[in-house]
């Protein structure tokens, strides 16, 4: 565990992320202060939420976990929470709903929040992908992130608009399956949620791929700056 925690903190992202937590977590008390009410502390539960697939991801690539059926298991858990991260984005419909302060405040409040959990789903599906990358053998691990990101976008509105959770796989299964099955069988009828799912999804794709070309160049600079220094 020790060795563990010393690589996640020897990750610059991770002092990110723990940076803008702390921010979000500290705007939601400031709240509580200001208006002696509970308002929005539910944003403080999805940001948990959102932190399970980047710690899951976190143990799935800076752990050497050979045995495949355990790295399996450990996506799959991954793949059932990974929605809950980009989910948050979504809580920005609840701008104006709390009062009692300005609605500057909840706006800074709602972004910082969302910005956050988008951050580490995105961390978390770029360590997923690189795991991918390192599996298999054909180069399909950018293919398989953009379907993921669609599949989450859908269980996004299951959640949001159908109030569906990811442990409802689990206790209400028959209920969450009637749902799911409907909306693959009578897609037509259910234009909504396919418009939501690909819209938000494309949405999602282009904010992760611009994610990952910004690394990249950022990368690339950096080696490209090492490597004059070695020349010279």
């Amino acid at each position: 565990m020790f060795l563990f925690l010393k690589k996640v903190f020897q990750n610059k992202n991770t002092y990110i992320l723990l940076l803008l937590s702390f921010f979000s977590i500290a705007l939601s008390i400031g709240r509580v202060m200001y208006t002696h009410t509970e308002f929005y502390l539910f944003l403080f539960w999805n940001l948990i939420l959102a932190f399970i697939p980047w710690f899951v991801a976190s143990i799935i690539c800076l752990n050497d976990i050979r045995n495949k059926l355990s790295i399996l298991l450990l996506v799959i858990v991954w793949i059932l929470f990974f929605p809950n991260a980009p989910y948050i984005l979504t809580d920005i419909l609840h701008l104006g709903k709390g009062g009692l302060v300005p609605l500057w405040y909840d706006l800074i409040l709602l972004l910082s929040y969302s910005f956050t959990g988008m951050l580490y789903g995105f961390i978390s599906l770029y360590m997923i992908e690189e795991k991918l990358k390192s599996l298999m053998k054909w180069n399909i691990h950018a293919f398989v992130a953009v379907l993921l990101i669609y599949l989450s976008c859908f269980g996004i509105y299951l959640g949001r608009f159908l109030r569906w959770n990811s442990w409802d796989i689990f206790m209400n299964i028959p209920s969450l399956f009637s749902d799911v099955k409907q909306r693959l069988i009578y897609p037509l009828d259910y234009q909504a949620t396919w418009g939501f799912t690909l819209l938000f999804g494309t949405l999602l794709n282009i904010m992760y791929f611009s994610y990952k070309v910004f690394d990249s160049d950022k990368g690339g600079k950096s080696r490209a700056a090492a490597d004059k220094r070695k020349g010279s």
